[in-house]
């Protein structure tokens, strides 16, 4: 009897061995007996190009560092070993979700450091603020692990409040999971600091933190409500003193206190605030609540952003358009009279011949397009030229803007899902990653300089409609080179991406 060799068969007929992944020579029903078994077996899941990456072993690309030095090959291409390690965190993140925030943070959080004047004297404090769509707007204080989120002697400036329990969601798979300490802790007060009529549109801190480790602490927070009855409000959140207290501001000038408030941001010399609306988009001193428009369009002004030199804004309308507002007063020709503009719809060719009007001190051949209404718009810090910005369509897309007049973006991201949500997207302070949640409740991650879709993630049954980083935008790297703590929030929950 002839000996088994594996992979092959012995045809005793031409008396010599064949493969058996190769069809058999001569023997037709064989072949159709094992095509037919091929398609009776269930296909298995392909596993997309992002989650491949966690295959790729932080022990390997060690090893490849010590033969390489930091420049090593991956893929036939040349890498940079720091740039990998972080993608493949990025592709199998850590998330936790903390107990007793429901409701809590769905429309705005903001993350930052503060020195409070407390019975103890000035102490450091990590604080989180977040806003719900009912209104509701909470100071939880966060602590790292290991560390007490107050002692008893502290006590009696929190009336009451109790800690969220943490959970971990991800990964699903953690051996010894009661042992695995979650990275930060998290306290909620006992009451809200404001109930207002309508939704929290956003939290913005007035002036900005310092990149070194001496920093201004915080001391103003601004708030600003969307308006139930289109009347939106602005309030003050004062962080110097525990208990925070919160007071609000009367617009006076030229802005209307019958608009929508749907964003805002402050000056990073703190002294103005631009404020978006239904109207357009005006100009608040914060100290005497004096404001004029810069900007007057019949379409609502869903986003904007202050531009790192303080003098231009950038406004994201509903109808899809991106425009940057020089806020410089000319001399003699104050806000109010504004010049007048008639800016094409959009670029495509059904639209070039519709137009709309827009009042202020713009460049029209300088307009960025995207499909849909606009739901968040950021400038990178480390290449101010650069803009990011999406649309209700689930359309990213990164803007140099200094060529825009070829209507191109130099970077899409694909995978985010939308259709009328506000959804507010994440840049890292390291901006290499993009964080954002969708429709389908899919908690993304892209990479800003490839496009790259890392990991998508699906840890909550509500829309993930926020995130944020700490305030302070150049922050310490951890050890490993690596910066953690994306804080999201859904109606569901806080979470903490790690």
């Amino acid at each position: 009897m002839r000996p088994e060799l594996p992979g092959f068969y012995y045809d005793e007929e031409k008396n010599r061995y064949f493969p058996i992944k190769g069809p058999i020579p001569g023997s037709k029903s064989v072949t159709s007996s094992r095509t037919k078994r091929k398609k009776a077996d269930p296909v298995p899941v392909q596993e997309p190009n992002y989650q491949k990456r966690t295959k790729l072993k932080a022990l390997k690309l060690l090893y490849t560092r010590e033969l390489s030095g930091n420049v090593i090959r991956l893929n036939k291409k040349k890498s940079n070993f720091k740039e990998e390690i972080q993608k493949t965190q990025a592709s199998n993140p850590v998330v936790w979700r903390y107990g007793s925030t429901e409701h809590l943070g769905d429309a705005a959080l903001k993350k930052f450091q503060t020195d409070v004047q407390t019975s103890a004297g000035l102490t450091p404090r990590n604080i989180l603020i977040a806003g719900s769509t009912e209104g509701c707007l909470s100071v939880l204080r966060v602590s790292e692990a290991g560390n007490v989120l107050f002692d008893e002697s502290e006590a009696q400036d929190f009336d009451g409040g109790i800690e969220c329990d943490p959970d971990c969601l991800l990964p699903r798979k953690v051996k010894d999971a009661e042992l695995v300490k979650p990275p930060r802790l998290l306290w909620k007060p006992a009451r809200s600091r404001l109930h207002a009529l309508s939704s929290i549109s956003s939290i913005q801190l007035i002036g900005k933190q310092d990149e070194s480790e001496i920093f201004q602490s915080v001391k103003r927070a601004l708030i600003t409500t969307l308006g139930s009855t289109g009347c939106g409000s602005i309030f003050f959140l004062n962080l110097a003193e525990e208990p925070y207290m919160v007071s609000p501001r009367s617009l006076q000038g030229n802005v209307s206190s019958k608009c929508t408030i749907w964003t805002a941001d402050c000056s990073t010399s703190g002294s103005h605030a631009a404020i978006g609306t239904d109207l357009g988009a005006a100009l608040v001193d914060l100290e005497t609540g004096a404001g004029s428009y810069f900007l007057r369009s019949k379409s609502d002004v869903l986003a904007l952003q202050f531009h790192q030199s303080g003098n231009i804004v950038q406004c994201g309308l509903r109808n899809g358009a991106i425009v940057s507002v020089d806020v410089r007063e000319r001399p003699g020709r104050p806000f109010p009279s504004l010049t007048r503009h008639n800016i094409p719809t959009g670029q495509n060719s059904k639209n070039r011949d519709k137009f709309f009007e827009l009042r202020g001190n713009i460049n029209p051949s300088r307009v960025i397009y995207m499909p849909t209404s606009l739901t968040c718009l950021k400038t990178l810090e480390t290449y101010d030229q650069y803009l990011m910005a999406s649309s209700m369509d689930g359309t990213i897309k990164l803007f140099d803007q200094r060529m825009v007049k070829r209507g191109v973006a130099v970077q899409k991201y694909e995978g985010h899902v939308n259709s009328h949500t506000r959804i507010e997207f994440g840049i890292d302070p390291s901006e290499r990653f993009l964080i954002s949640g969708g429709e389908d409740c899919y908690t993304r991650i892209w990479s800003i300089k490839s496009g790259q879709l890392l990991s998508a993630n699906k840890f909550s049954n509500t829309v993930p409609s926020v995130v944020c980083w700490s305030s302070v935008k150049r922050q310490r790297e951890m050890k490993d080179g690596i910066v953690h703590g994306a804080w999201l929030g859904s109606r569901e929950a806080i979470f903490n991406v790690f």
